[in-house]
């Protein structure tokens, strides 16, 4: 796989499924949530993917989000067949949408994808449950 490295893929996310959970709450800062989502994947990526966030909602209504979390990729690329862990971390804005950065976690590669290293970008419009990915992989 290494001489068709390093590659940028895009592909759609769709969440299939979205639920919230709210871990804490403090007076005067806001809420910590947990959102378990599972995203549907189209595009050079195709598959399914089971996130985990923890998200940081601001105390006054309208406010930026931000978030975290780690992403289970389970797709094909083409001929290749296998899963990854992607790290996200970003800011959710009910002006602009979702903006944030991809990370393949060291060492989290199964099938085909094994060994492989990468990063990228998220990003959403504000009120759609969907958004791309572009990311970008490369040899460990």
């Amino acid at each position: 796989m290494a001489k068709d490295l390093p590659v940028t893929l895009a592909c759609r996310f769709t969440a299939s499924q979205w639920t919230e959970q709210l871990l804490q709450q403090t007076d005067g800062a806001g809420e910590l949530k947990r959102a378990s989502i599972v995203n549907a994947l189209s595009g050079n990526l195709e598959g399914e993917g089971w996130l985990e966030y923890q998200l940081l909602y601001p105390q006054a209504a309208g406010g930026d989000v931000p978030f975290i979390g780690y992403e289970r990729v389970v797709a094909r690329w083409g001929e290749r067949r296998g899963s990854l862990v992607l790290k996200h971390d970003g800011i959710y804005s009910p002006e602009h949408g979702v903006s944030g950065t991809l990370t393949v976690v060291p060492g989290s590669g199964s099938g085909d994808f094994a060994g492989l290293a990468g990063d990228g970008r998220i990003v959403a419009r504000a009120g759609e449950h969907g958004g791309e990915y572009l990311l970008t992989l490369r040899p460990a």
